[in-house]
């Protein structure tokens, strides 16, 4: 997931597709660009899981190209994640995975994580704003009932 956001971060259509979500923005309103991109993902992405036994995770290349030809990609969790986070770079700021259990399952001595989201970095107060458009409008609750979480920085 983090190579696949830091090689589309310089795609151009990742690029366009980030001026175009925050060309009526005021410059250096970092907070307002991050929503707007989260904004976006939650309005022209569609949720669908993958495959039952494989794990698939989409280009956020591809998939921008797929939203500036007019189209509504399926993506899960992780494909959101990733195409947030290349779009977070994409605008100059600093991302990070956050994957989480919602249960205390292990498999063979490992934590299982079941859902995957990015975080964006405010630049001015510090602080990770938390960009999941799977759980959307439930991200408090969502966030509420997180039994482990690991994070993993991207740049």
């Amino acid at each position: 997931m983090r190579r696949a956001a830091l090689e589309s971060q310089t795609n151009l259509a990742v690029r366009q597709l980030a001026e175009a979500i925050c060309c009526r923005l005021d410059s250096k309103d970092y907070t307002s660009e991050y929503l707007a991109l989260y904004n976006m993902v939650l309005q022209r992405c569609r949720y669908m899981r993958d495959p039952r036994t494989v794990e698939l995770v989409r280009a956020p290349y591809l998939v921008s190209q797929e939203i500036l030809q007019g189209g509504r990609p399926n993506l899960d969790c992780d494909d959101m994640a990733v195409l947030l986070g290349a779009l977070v770079l994409a605008v100059g700021g600093n991302v990070r995975f956050v994957t989480v259990a919602f249960k205390n399952a292990f498999y063979q001595g490992q934590r299982q994580f079941s859902h995957v989201f990015a975080q964006a970095l405010e630049p001015r107060n510090g602080l990770w704003i938390t960009l999941d458009p799977v759980a959307a409008d439930k991200t408090a609750e969502m966030m509420a009932r997180i039994k482990a979480a690991a994070v993993y920085p991207v740049a």
